[in-house]
């Protein structure tokens, strides 16, 4: 009977034991917080293909589009299609109109006023039927 007891204790010591987390190395953290200070020069960019022309939206943290804003840094966004700079556009959201069949190879960089790469870009494919 107190081997019985005995091991029902060591099993119920053994299963509590297991429930416990581990802690994440120290070197985690910092691979972590590594990964936050790129993240601050992303950039999101939705598309939508219809027809002949690419609808595009930017999100850029810490940029702006618009002369509203005092607080972030003001810029532009540069298109290059297939290799060839398309336009640039001083909003957000913009149609690239007029393309033609076939898949593209686009870029969206993000400068400032001067001309000077911000070093925030994006690059995909569409296809347009």
């Amino acid at each position: 009977m107190k081997l019985l007891i005995v091991l029902a204790m060591s099993l119920l010591l053994i299963l509590t034991g297991c429930k416990e987390e581990i802690p994440e190395p120290e070197s985690f953290n910092l691979i972590t917080k590594a990964e936050a200070a790129t993240k601050k020069s992303s950039i999101s960019v939705k598309h939508v293909v219809q027809g002949k022309q690419v609808y595009v939206e930017c999100v850029v943290p810490n940029v702006t589009f618009s002369s509203n804003n005092v607080r972030k840094q003001k810029g532009k966004i540069v298109v290059t299609v297939d290799g060839k700079r398309y336009e640039e556009y001083r909003t957000a959201a913009f149609i690239i109109k007029g393309m033609n069949k076939g898949v593209h190879h686009l870029k969206v960089d993000v400068q400032d006023l001067n001309n000077k790469p911000l070093g925030i870009s994006k690059q995909f494919y569409i296809t347009i039927p």
